[in-house]
């Protein structure tokens, strides 16, 4: 397996650990950082679930119109059409482990 490299989204980054192609099916797992004192804003998706795994930091979830304190070892489902996004408040990195169901180029969005 070649190495990973880290994806600059802006206010967070992303490490894809294992594509569709790596698992031979249609998932992929990634790893995403939300920057100390950043956020990612509320979108949704139309075909990808995905399953987050709070690894490190303290932040706000935000899912389906609910705000939750989400730390180490907290799981969320979001479905397909599930607003959600992430605000950190803190000075410190926030880590999410994402296994993406049925991922789609393009399947991402923002909502205003």
């Amino acid at each position: 397996m070649k190495e990973k490299k880290w994806i600059d989204k802006g206010s967070y980054s992303k490490l894809i650990l294992l594509s569709k192609k790596d698992l031979k099916s249609n998932l992929l797992l990634q790893i995403v950082k939300v920057k100390p004192k950043s956020k990612i804003n509320p979108h949704y998706h139309k075909k990808t679930k995905e399953v987050f795994f709070i690894l490190k930091g303290k932040a706000t979830l935000l899912l389906k119109n609910k705000r939750i304190k989400a730390k180490p070892g907290d799981f969320f489902v979001c479905k397909p059409r599930d607003i959600h996004g992430v605000i950190n408040h803190s000075k410190k990195e926030f880590l999410i482990l994402v296994l993406k169901i049925n991922p789609k180029e393009k399947d991402s969005y923002w909502v205003h």
